[in-house]
């Protein structure tokens, strides 16, 4: 009976707590906000979705290109009654990518998942008669690994947080790029 007692102690002691990850939250209020001099806002999503591999966009409940339209709707003011302001979606791939990891010790995993994302936009100011008044074109590209054999849950929250901090990373460079390029439009 003792050694029951016993052994129950050290199991319950050698237990490790299941380690439990938060869920990536998107709060556009958290980005950049702008106001724009235009009396509208048209998003043009002209990158077509890969359903080849590499590519994961599409198997996600929101795709990345998805996440730049809401944040565009949420953080883009129309200011004014002229001028016209295009964002156009020109590239907005997820890919996934198997790589051997030469530098892992003797229990880490020898093959990882290498995640890459990358965002191309297009911000265009036309004025009434469509003629372009100012462009600029952004750029970012962010990636992350994770082993092999994690859970969806792990790997629904690493996908999230690289989305999320791509379009932190894209909130930023757009804000410096359009008040470089187009300073005369933006309050």
């Amino acid at each position: 009976m003792k050694i029951f007692f016993l052994f129950l102690i050290f199991f319950i002691f050698s237990c490790q707590p299941v380690e439990k990850l938060d869920s990536i939250v998107f709060d556009n209020k958290q980005l950049t906000r702008l106001d724009i001099v235009s009396s509208a806002i048209e998003i043009n999503e002209i990158f077509e979705k890969k359903f080849s591999e590499p590519y994961i966009g599409h198997t996600l409940k929101v795709d990345p290109s998805q996440r730049v339209i809401s944040w565009v709707n949420d953080n883009f003011n129309s200011v004014g009654n002229e001028n016209i302001f295009v964002v156009s979606i020109l590239d907005a791939s997820l890919s996934q990518t198997e790589f051997e990891n030469t530098e892992a010790k003797n229990f880490d995993e020898k093959i990882n998942y290498k995640y890459d994302l990358f965002y191309l936009i297009e911000f265009n100011l036309f004025n009434d008669n469509r003629n372009l008044i100012a462009t600029t074109l952004v750029e970012i590209s962010r990636s992350t690994t994770s082993g092999l054999y994690i859970s969806i849950h792990e790997k629904e929250n690493i996908i999230n947080d690289l989305i999320y901090q791509s379009l932190n990373d894209l909130s930023s460079e757009s804000n410096i790029l359009l008040k470089q390029y187009m300073s005369a439009f933006i309050l």
